[in-house]
């Protein structure tokens, strides 16, 4: 199947309608800022789909106490509206994102991956590490990484 869209770097402002429908439900949508959205080394990115943004995805210059890497990067606020979800958009999406982070010279992508999400970030080659834990009112999560550039 052929995906038309377009992938462009968003401003922040941009992925909250998304995060707040998917992510955060229990929170204004105005709350659903994160921590490092504005800095300037942090992009998100969104695919539109017949001019509708369905897809979004934050990265994040943020390192993890338990990689080794030198420059690591972050995946937060992974979202595709329900809508459009199961169509390979999220799969494009992370897949152009990789493909940036590389030409950055990133070497480590990692996130707090919910369970229900395992299995797209495993087709995506992820691993896991670590227990699962709990984030309040959201559920359970398990770090998942990925080495971008060979070592």
């Amino acid at each position: 199947m052929k995906l038309h869209h377009h992938i462009s770097k968003i401003p922040t402002a941009y992925t909250l309608p998304l995060r707040q429908k998917v992510l955060k439900p229990f929170l204004h949508v105005d709350d659903c800022v994160n921590t490092g959205d504005n800095d300037p080394t942090t992009f998100h990115l969104g695919l539109f789909h017949e001019r509708k943004l369905v897809t979004i995805c934050t990265f994040l210059a943020e390192s993890h106490p338990d990689f080794n890497a030198g420059n690591p990067y972050r995946l937060r606020g992974m979202a595709t509206d329900p809508n459009y979800a199961s169509q390979g958009f999220g799969q494009v999406l992370l897949q152009h994102g990789t493909v940036l982070l590389r030409q950055m010279h990133c070497d480590l992508l990692w996130c707090n991956a919910r369970i229900k999400a395992f299995p797209f970030y495993e087709k995506m080659g992820f691993a896991y590490h670590g227990p699962l834990f709990e984030m309040d009112r959201i559920g359970p999560h398990k770090i998942m990484y990925k080495y971008l550039n060979p070592r």
